[in-house]
């Protein structure tokens, strides 16, 4: 008898435990909490984010919201061909409302102007949003973890007296685009009504973009201008890209000559008037001038939007303390709020190893996939252990400066590369990438997808074996136009994948570039 109650009163207690989870709905028990992901921006890295966590490929419990303020993002790589007419502004524009549209992504358009952090448990990004009045609201939107790649804004544009009033800046891209164009239009109508007299163009900033935009002002208004055109470049520095070899800088130079670009070094602007741009030597010598310029585009390099700030004030987000870049770690995680990452230009990369990565879109493309990896390990949505992946950027990278003519300049390993193939290559490389976001591009999602595309996007394409390193220093540093842009290029990732292959190639390359050197000194 006393074992038959003891296994009733043990049924009675199983039982007051088993019906009430029978009465509860059994989706409720088997569904995951769910877990949102918030893309601040629709930069580089990011848009590879939107297209990886596509509604077929993220677990169901996962959803994204990607805020900009506008429907689009320029390429940055592609904007001076822009500006030469080479391509048009759609072409260098993906179009981040569309491609949020096809990932099953919400998609907020308006400004970020905080964070809600103070409840863990619901934290939110601040957005000012158009109300259907036409007034402003701001929208909570609540996250689990949130990435920044918001790019960065032109440096000192704001600082300077009368550069925000008289100047051309390159940020926001699509502006530069729109003021070029217009312009253009402008000197079209005093031509045609005989007011013309001359445009002279000066470009403040020195640095790869200042570089391309002479160029590209060269290319788009000489036919029209003729010899009433002249471009000056200012810089503070002693030179172009002082960083490069000398053999690079030689044959910037020439370059530049070429395309009679007229360059001034060891400049500082104090202010810009309607009519002039007041400089002082950087040297610190008395002497002030003054150049004239009909147009004054404002190049000088990035700075930090004042987003970055911001958050820095409100809620103690960790930035650089002269220049306002996001600190993250290798893992592109903020190094005071673990649950917010950042890449591109607005983050800086702090590593005891190893000084961040310069202001390049390559950095932000490179990074793309390695944000995918830690934003889905953060929240538990990867298949993958949890564990971080780090970001290692490559020391150095192929750079291509476009001339606005089909041909365009290269530097990777320390030597010159120049001609219509090098154009060629950079159109293909800039294209691919552009191809890889077009919604009219992209496959139908009707199937589930087990794992997340973290592919660099160049990765897939396959080489043939290498070149004898004699004949591939040759093809490198040949000029004409019977070059074969992608053989060339087989033979520089054939170099970045073996160092005896590249030390092999660079011994020969180099002995011809220094003779040429040689003999232009």
């Amino acid at each position: 008898k006393l074992e038959a109650g003891l296994i009733t009163a043990y049924m009675r207690l199983l039982l007051s435990r088993i019906l009430p989870l029978l009465a509860y709905p059994a989706t409720a028990m088997m569904t995951p909490p769910t877990k949102k992901i918030v893309l601040i921006g629709g930069g580089h890295a990011h848009v590879q984010v939107i297209k990886a966590l596509n509604v077929n490929t993220r677990p169901s419990n996962v959803e994204v919201t990607l805020i900009d303020l506008q429907s689009a993002a320029s390429y940055s790589g592609m904007v001076p061909g822009c500006v030469s007419k080479l391509y048009t502004l759609p072409q260098v524009q993906i179009q981040i409302g569309p491609l949020a549209e096809w990932a099953g992504i919400e998609f907020v358009q308006g400004k970020v102007v905080g964070m809600s952090l103070e409840d863990e448990e619901k934290k939110t990004v601040q957005v000012e949003v158009s109300d259907e009045n036409g007034g402003v609201i701001t929208k909570e939107v609540p996250f689990d973890a949130v990435s920044v790649d918001i790019g960065s804004t032109t440096r000192d544009f704001n600082r300077i007296p009368g550069a925000s009033q008289y100047c051309i800046s390159t940020r926001p891209i699509s502006d530069l685009v729109v003021r070029i164009e217009k312009e253009e239009q402008l000197l079209k109508d005093r031509l045609k009504d005989g007011t013309f007299k001359a445009a002279h163009f000066v470009v403040v900033g020195g640095g790869p973009a200042g570089i391309e935009l002479s160029l590209a002002i060269r290319a788009r208004f000489n036919e029209m201008l003729d010899s009433n055109l002249s471009i000056t470049l200012i810089d503070s520095s002693d030179g172009l890209l002082v960083n490069e070899t000398p053999a690079n800088r030689k044959a910037l130079e020439s370059v530049m000559a070429k395309y009679n670009i007229d360059t001034r070094f060891s400049l500082l602007v104090d202010e810009v008037t309607s009519s002039h741009v007041h400089v002082h030597s950087s040297k610190g010598q008395s002497s002030r001038e003054k150049i004239p310029y009909s147009h004054i585009i404002w190049a000088t390099g990035a700075e930090a939007h004042d987003l970055s700030w911001s958050l820095n004030k409100q809620c103690g987000l960790e930035v650089s303390e002269t220049r306002g870049w996001i600190q993250v770690n290798s893992y592109l995680q903020s190094l005071s709020h673990p649950y917010i990452f950042a890449a591109g230009d607005c983050c800086e990369i702090v590593n005891d190893n190893k000084k961040s990565p310069p202001k390049a879109g390559v950095y932000a493309v490179r990074s793309g996939p390695i944000l995918i990896e830690n934003l889905t390990r953060f929240v538990g949505a990867s298949k993958c252990a949890q564990e971080l992946v780090p970001y290692n950027p490559q020391d150095d990278f192929l750079k291509l400066l476009m001339c606005g003519d089909g041909t365009a300049l290269g530097f990777r390993f320390g030597i010159p590369l120049y001609g219509k193939w090098v154009w060629k290559l950079k159109d293909f490389i800039d294209v691919m990438f552009m191809d890889l976001f077009d919604v009219n591009k992209l496959p139908k999602l009707d199937e589930k997808k087990d794992e997340y595309d973290t592919a660099q996007y160049d990765a897939s394409i396959e080489r043939p074996p290498p070149l004898a390193a004699d004949d591939a220093a040759k093809l490198l540093l040949r000029t004409d136009d019977d070059v074969d842009f992608y053989r060339a290029w087989d033979v520089l990732r054939d170099m970045m994948a073996d160092d005896k292959y590249k030390n092999e190639v660079l011994d020969i390359a180099r002995l011809s570039v220094d003779k040429q050197l040689s003999e232009i000194i």
